[in-house]
């Protein structure tokens, strides 16, 4: 009688095929991990990451584009061989707009322009001028509640609404400061003033509250040619339709239990999946409040629905910069709309618009709920009202994420915190995603990165 040799155990599992977790996969092989495997639960790897080529118009599922200032990115990118495909948002994208009384204004870049802006009212540019008199917050506090105690309750509804909006499409009287904009907190708590604080950071070189600006940057292909390069990098190693029901302790470390019942063998696990799906996954390890912690990280829900239009100038407003963002205050259905072929100007055909309007969020959840022709109405009638005019437009992609941007909301630290230290006890286990610590493709890849020397440190020990 013949007997299978036994199958040698993996050296890492990574369960999720997003780009944290094909960024630590290749990461952790170019540190000398042996036998790394990606378990995907869908056909295709890149997760959110996910762009489509139509009759010219580029069509980016998750994010637009990364900041060029984070080296563990520009490092990843150099690494797979794609310094050559880089692109840099267009000189002109640098104008952006938020709707005020239902008008576009548009937002100054420096302080001589800020004091004639009419995107707040002289009262609004006057309390902001105050912000260096004013006194500092509790440890943890709103977004909200740090902006209007900072540069007034007019600004906060406005300018930071709109940031909010942007970055998370998120209420900022529910996301916590110190997990949203950590770096804000810190500057107020070295200086006592965000306006001391870019004074003084403006004469060492430094940046601003959110960091050095960063040019935002995709490639060529769009942003699916990154995590397609980090997929063809690992090759086999990526395995799709494999959902990952459960991870157990085996004698050789972890027992990895897909959902088709079978299992595979591990020293490591990395758990690269929205929280809630890692605290199904890891409920048999970790104590219940860290899996109640996991849970109770919320996620906003997000259309986008893309619009192109080859006649020159389809609305009376120029889509010129960036685009545009639209506070709560307004009442109006859309959070913001981006001029895609002004920013980048090859991803739709020569002479032609197209469009990213953004829709549901904390602010409107329900607008998910609308079939395709209502959403499209709806939109059309908000670009209409901001733009001016209405065109049938010649190209349309509606994408919905239910689960689309984490929502570091109050408590998000003390979560994160109690997670942690209960993964920590757990030898082999890592947690990443943009679940925790940043939801930008930057941030995942800085994660990623930390990981992959925290895999290497504990295959060094073994």
């Amino acid at each position: 009688m013949t007997v299978a040799a036994p199958v040698p155990p993996h050296g890492l599992a990574v369960c999720g095929g997003g780009i944290s977790g094909l960024a630590l996969a290749v990461l952790a092989r170019a540190r000398g991990v042996a036998d790394v495997i990606v378990l995907e639960a869908a056909g295709r790897p890149g997760g959110k990451i996910q762009t489509e080529w139509r009759d010219g118009f580029c069509c980016e599922w998750g994010p637009q584009g990364f900041l060029d200032n984070v080296p563990e990115m520009l490092a990843l990118v150099s690494r797979l061989g794609l310094d050559g495909e880089l692109v840099r948002a267009d000189d002109a994208a640098g104008d952006r707009f938020i709707a005020r009384n239902g008008q576009l204004r548009q937002v100054p870049l420096s302080p001589p322009a800020f004091l004639t802006s009419d995107v707040l009212s002289l009262p609004g540019r006057l309390r902001v001028l105050l912000e260096p008199f004013q006194r500092r917050g509790a440890e943890e506090e709103s977004v909200f509640t740090f902006a209007a105690r900072r540069i007034g309750r007019e600004a906060a509804e406005v300018l930071v609404d709109a940031m909010v909006t942007g970055v998370y499409a998120g209420d900022p009287a529910q996301l916590s400061l110190p997990a949203t904009f950590p770096k804000m907190r810190a500057m107020e708590r070295e200086y006592g003033s965000l306006v001391r604080a870019m004074l003084a950071r403006r004469k060492s070189g430094g940046g601003g509250p959110a960091g050095p600006g960063g040019t935002l940057t995709t490639l060529r292909a769009g942003m699916q040619q990154l995590t397609d390069a980090l997929a063809s990098a690992l090759g086999p190693a990526v395995r799709l339709n494999a959902p990952v029901a459960g991870v157990t302790r085996s004698e050789h470390g972890f027992s990895v239990r897909l959902a088709d019942g079978s299992e595979l063998a591990t020293r490591q696990v990395a758990v690269a999946v929205p929280p809630g799906a890692a605290a199904q996954a890891l409920a048999p390890l970790l104590p219940n409040g860290a899996v109640a912690a996991l849970q109770g990280i919320p996620y906003a829900k997000v259309a986008v629905v893309m619009t192109g239009y080859r006649a020159p100038r389809p609305f009376a407003h120029p889509t010129r910069g960036f685009g545009f963002l639209v506070p709560g205050r307004e009442r109006r259905r859309i959070l913001g709309t981006i001029f895609c072929d002004a920013t980048f100007p090859a991803q739709a055909p020569a002479g032609a618009t197209l469009l990213r309007t953004l829709l549901g969020g904390a602010r409107d959840p329900g607008a998910l709920d609308l079939p395709d022709g209502e959403l499209l109405a709806l939109v059309r009638r908000e670009l209409d009202h901001f733009l001016g005019g209405d065109p049938a437009p010649d190209f349309v992609r509606i994408i919905r994420h239910d689960y689309g941007i984490p929502q570091y909301t109050l408590g998000h630290l003390a979560r994160l915190d109690e997670i942690e230290r209960a993964a920590a006890a757990v030898p082999g286990l890592h947690l990443l995603g943009n679940g925790f610590h940043g939801i930008a493709a930057n941030a995942c890849v800085v994660e990623a990165a930390k990981a992959a020397a925290a895999v290497a440190t504990v295959a060094g020990a073994a």
